[in-house]
């Protein structure tokens, strides 16, 4: 199925909220267990918090050993300042 784009006029809040999506994402206490933290290894919050639990914080040397995390595009690393703080 192929979607197609409808042009449409938006209200100008709406717009702005787009543009501020990333800023209010930042501003949730805990992240959702479903929320994908590595799109290459496919790593999501509960991977995290299931290896993670017992010091209760992330700990980047055990993620980057059972889940390669980091070694595709290094996205995740480079976003690391906005969900380290948000998986415990």
């Amino acid at each position: 199925m192929f979607c197609t784009v409808v042009e449409q006029d938006f209200d100008n809040d709406f717009l702005s909220q787009i543009d501020r999506v990333e800023e209010l994402v930042s501003l949730t206490d805990k992240l959702d267990d479903e929320t994908l933290i590595c799109e290459c290894f496919c790593v999501d919050v509960a991977d995290i918090r299931q290896l993670c639990h017992e010091n209760k914080k992330p700990d980047l040397e055990k993620l980057q050993n059972e889940f390669n995390l980091g070694q595709g595009c290094q996205g995740c690393l480079k976003r690391i300042d906005s969900w380290v703080n948000k998986i415990f």
